[in-house]
């Protein structure tokens, strides 16, 4: 135990169950919360249990069985698959609406312009038309609240014999995916056991997939976010922000249910962050400053502005290396076209390792946050940054994620599709770190998204929610 630990020894623990649908060895950025929770828990009288999801169901996530080891020992988890007849479903759905004449990601310009010319007349314009409406009812269908739907049913049954057997005092459902609210709450109706949501990003509100979504489904979105809101106990936001959308959307009676708990710094990473720095500092000197973008490129979030920044730079005499770690979905050429524009100063080194990504990190110069149009959340991997103590260049709009870097000013921010505006925050930093370093309040930061004072947030919204007083 802590020697932080708020409890007697030998003191009776209370129980929460909290439904993940990933956690070790699934190797997803959201196991990362919960695995602090469950370390933390036991120096405020809690203790945690875990149902999630098999690590054979997994789909789009890699598997690390390392991570297991951060498990707390003895702790109950309990992993189940899902259906796969409703997988089965999907998939022949899936196949009828997409069938592959090539394997060509996007159709050339000229073919598009000649394909919205002849679609009112010809006969393949309207197969088409009936195929959009039906890849739209599958996403209604399938795919709501998320293509994890599939999970639902087995985690309530699950669930239930979880706490028939193990009488946990709370539920706590953790998502995204959101389809782990609806399992919540169908283990907590069916064994009338009070439930916390714990919203790691947005939901119904979630500005990304308001604009890529149908209005039915944004609808259906909203319905089954009011109808978890409405049996929860508690409501617990990542960011202050998101707390205010929530009080300002729901009617007052619900406002004592909202709590703001952010994500956290890990403590496990501090000890060999601080080895790579020493290592980086040890190292030669390098001659170029070095950005790094520590993270995937996907939906909204692009690396071009980014790249045509470096490029100007270079065009002023004033070069920088630009590392991109994680996958690059679009442009998926992008390697070739860097090459066309003579852009070694880009380099894109794909999916890493954790160790890898830190190292990597370490030897940087800048760190870099990608964050358009979510006003609402922070990305999980800007806490991880303040462990390095560098200055970071945020890409951003107004919104949670540049109130956070102008409290503590441990960065500078950028319009994120404005090349012009990027580069000249890079040569206004690069002027800071050349006369001695960068400043912000680092320690004050650190204090504040400590992963143990968190911890004690959070067993308080679960003492509220079970009626225990501390």
């Amino acid at each position: 135990m802590s020697d932080r630990s708020t409890v007697e020894p030998g003191a009776e623990r209370h129980k929460c169950l909290f439904v993940a649908h990933t956690f070790p060895p699934i190797a997803a950025v959201g196991i990362y919360r919960t695995l602090r929770f469950m370390e933390n828990l036991p120096d405020f009288g809690w203790e945690g249990m875990v149902l999630s999801m098999k690590e054979e169901a997994v789909v789009g996530h890699p598997i690390d069985h390392s991570l297991c080891s951060r498990i707390p020992a003895g702790a109950i988890v309990e992993r189940v698959g899902v259906w796969r007849l409703l997988d089965r479903g999907i998939e022949w759905i899936k196949r009828i609406c997409h069938p592959r004449k090539n394997n060509s990601r996007q159709p050339p310009a000229d073919a598009e312009v000649a394909a919205d010319g002849q679609q009112e007349d010809s006969p393949h314009g309207f197969f088409s038309g009936i195929k959009r409406r039906l890849v739209s009812l599958r996403e209604i269908v399938f795919y709501t609240p998320d293509d994890c739907a599939n999970w639902i049913g087995p985690a309530v049954i699950a669930g239930y014999r979880m706490v028939r057997q193990h009488r946990p005092q709370v539920i706590v459902s953790t998502g995204p995916p959101h389809s782990v609210h609806l399992a919540g709450l169908g283990i907590g109706l069916l064994t009338r056991t009070p439930l916390v949501l714990d919203l790691r990003d947005p939901w119904a509100c979630d500005e990304w997939r308001l604009r890529e979504d149908s209005k039915i489904r944004n609808w259906l979105q909203k319905r089954m976010e009011s109808l978890c809101v409405r049996f929860a106990s508690r409501v617990v936001l990542n960011t202050e922000r998101l707390k205010r959308e929530f009080i300002a959307t729901y009617p007052k009676k619900y406002t004592n249910k909202f709590v703001a708990i952010p994500n956290g710094v890990d403590d496990r990473s501090a000890a060999p962050i601080q080895q790579y720095l020493q290592e980086a500092r040890e190292g030669p000197p390098g001659e170029t400053p070095i950005l790094c973008h520590p993270g995937s490129i996907y939906r909204h979030r692009s690396l071009q502005p980014l790249i045509d920044a470096v490029e100007q730079l270079k065009a002023s005499q004033e070069r920088v290396l630009l590392e991109q770690i994680g996958e690059v979905d679009h442009p998926p050429d992008l390697a070739a076209r860097l090459l066309r524009r003579d852009l070694p100063e880009v380099k894109l080194w794909g999916q890493q390792s954790h160790e890898t990504t830190l190292r990597r990190m370490a030897a940087a110069d800048i760190l870099i946050v990608i964050q358009p149009l979510s006003t609402l959340q922070v990305p999980a991997k800007l806490y991880e940054m303040l462990l390095f103590q560098k200055p970071m260049l945020v890409l951003t709009g107004e919104g949670a994620t540049a109130d956070l870097i102008r409290e503590y000013g441990v960065g500078m921010l950028a319009a994120p599709n404005d090349p012009v505006q990027i580069a000249q925050a890079i040569c206004q930093m690069l002027q800071m770190l050349r006369k001695g370093g960068s400043t912000g309040d680092w320690e004050r930061a650190r204090a504040a998204y400590d992963t143990h004072h968190l911890t004690g947030k959070l067993t308080a919204v679960l003492d509220a929610a079970t009626g225990r007083t501390s």
